[in-house]
């Protein structure tokens, strides 16, 4: 059953897409490259070596939502420059995918990209993917004013800025606690669980309505 016939989606009027490792898979390695990067930075940064460049990226991700985020709060790091130097990766390594982008553009309504990265890497992002066009706008990172997902200020900031009524709205997510927010909003959420066979998953967190493990299968019922 595709999304738009299913009875949980009816009142779906807007449809919120995460970006890394929702609108695509971890095996494409690009949030791997990522994470290097935010290492290559840190290390440099603090003038560390890389096992504890990776511990510092990883305990400022867990505490401020980003590892930017720590560096912003308690080092004044510029965001502008960061984000260029840890977005400068390879996306050949992603491919076009035809039912993604048909099943996306079959949905009835308004589709939006929510996502913690900036809106140049996320653009990058959906060109390699074959997305490009689908959307009506990114709410990234900026416009949050760097306090990403799961702030609940930039949750409001969003329905806000779009008019976006949170009863009629969709959240597709792979990190589950960026879903909280949106449920206490009243919006329906989607679970991309990457590490469970999502049919058979006991222990969905109470946040999530529905788990999934590929959007593309999700969308049009044929596996990527």
């Amino acid at each position: 059953m595709s999304p738009a016939s299913h009875p949980d989606f009816g009142h779906i009027e807007t449809w919120i897409f995460d970006l890394d490792l929702t609108l695509y898979a971890p095996e494409h390695g690009i949030m791997e490259q990522v994470r290097n990067r935010i290492a290559d930075y840190v290390e440099d940064y603090f003038k560390v070596d890389g096992e504890r460049a990776h511990q510092i990226r990883y305990d400022y991700w867990r505490k401020y939502g980003t590892t930017l985020g720590g560096l912003m709060a308690e080092h004044g790091v510029d965001p502008h420059g960061y984000l260029d130097f840890v977005h400068d990766v390879d996306l050949s390594l992603l491919r076009p995918c035809d039912r993604l982008r048909a099943g996306i553009e079959a949905l009835p309504g308004r589709k939006l990209i929510f996502t913690n990265a900036d809106a140049p890497y996320a653009r990058r992002v959906l060109t390699a993917r074959g997305l490009d066009g689908l959307f009506e706008d990114i709410f990234d990172i900026h416009r949050m004013t760097h306090r990403p997902k799961p702030s609940m200020d930039s949750y409001h900031a969003l329905c806000h800025q779009f008019d976006i009524d949170p009863a009629a709205a969709l959240f597709v997510e792979d990190s589950a606690h960026n879903l909280e927010p949106a449920k206490k909003l009243g919006m329906t959420t989607i679970w991309v669980n990457h590490a469970a066979d999502a049919e058979s998953s006991d222990d969905r967190p109470h946040y999530v309505d529905h788990e999934i493990d590929d959007v593309a299968h999700w969308l049009v019922g044929t596996k990527e």
